[in-house]
């Protein structure tokens, strides 16, 4: 009896797991486009519901495999992959709230980091960016901000000229703008504000405008496109579409640390 209860309230708790994380993926294809952040978590979720849906079946299955000497090296070999990537996720994932919450210096040269554009409006994360670089702003009068992004081939303007645009009808005085509208990546973001950073004058030590999921890949690149002191000018996003985007970065982060890009 108190086995079947145990059985129950695993497939349960794998139902429901499963069934978040397939909405976690599935929910930001209405307003996003689709990355490697969704394909990841729709993939498990449905696995998962799939698994908890067929539970005595794949209990049977997976028993039978188990009690043959190959299938248990298999499963073993399998379960010590997944346990070394979720081990792995966990550590990631610490660096990644740390970056977040890393202090911006005073009066810092704020850089806001494209995203994407509606028409001439900045879409919603790149909004989310230019309003914590306002607020930053705001707070430190002495500050300078440069938007980087360049313009991409469905977009009819610059992401640099639609964020100059954005952040004066917030009221930010646009002699301490800078635009930077040559980029196509987070890496020439950075590389590309640094070479206007030191064209113009600007302070040096620099606090990055981005999602909390983005600051550790942005802070990497910013150091190694030779800044020195960084900081985290932090936008925080919607729920749902946190979890796909968090993967999605990571998944950057191990691509970065493989291949250095």
């Amino acid at each position: 009896m108190k086995q079947d209860r145990r059985y129950r309230v695993a497939r349960w708790l794998l139902g429901t797991g499963s069934f978040l994380l397939l909405a976690w993926g599935i929910a930001p294809l209405a307003t996003s486009r689709i990355h490697v952040g969704c394909v990841a978590l729709t993939v498990v979720g449905a696995l998962g519901l799939g698994a908890a849906l067929a539970f005595p079946t794949v209990r049977r299955l997976w028993l039978e495999i188990w009690h043959r000497k190959v299938g248990k090296a298999v499963l073993t070999t399998l379960l010590s992959l997944v346990g070394s990537l979720t081990v792995l996720f966990v550590v990631v994932s610490g660096m990644m709230v740390y970056a977040a919450c890393t202090p911006p210096p005073d009066n810092a040269t704020v850089i806001v980091l494209g995203a994407g554009l509606r028409g001439e409006r900045p879409a919603r994360m790149l909004a989310g960016r230019l309003d914590a670089a306002a607020a930053y702003l705001e707070d430190h009068p002495g500050a300078s901000c440069v938007v980087s992004g360049g313009q991409n081939e469905d977009e009819i303007v610059s992401e640099a000229y639609a964020m100059r645009a954005y952040l004066m009808k917030k009221g930010i005085d646009g002699n301490r703008i800078y635009m930077e509208d040559e980029s196509t990546s987070t890496y020439e973001n950075l590389q590309y504000s640094k070479r206007v950073i030191e064209e113009n004058g600007l302070n040096p030590a620099v606090a990055i405008a981005t999602q909390e999921f983005h600051q550790l890949r942005g802070q990497s690149f910013a150091k190694r496109a030779g800044f020195e002191e960084v900081g985290a000018v932090t936008a925080h996003s919607p729920f749902y579409l946190l979890g796909s985007y968090w993967v999605r970065d990571f998944a950057g982060l191990c691509h970065m640390a493989l291949l250095g890009y």
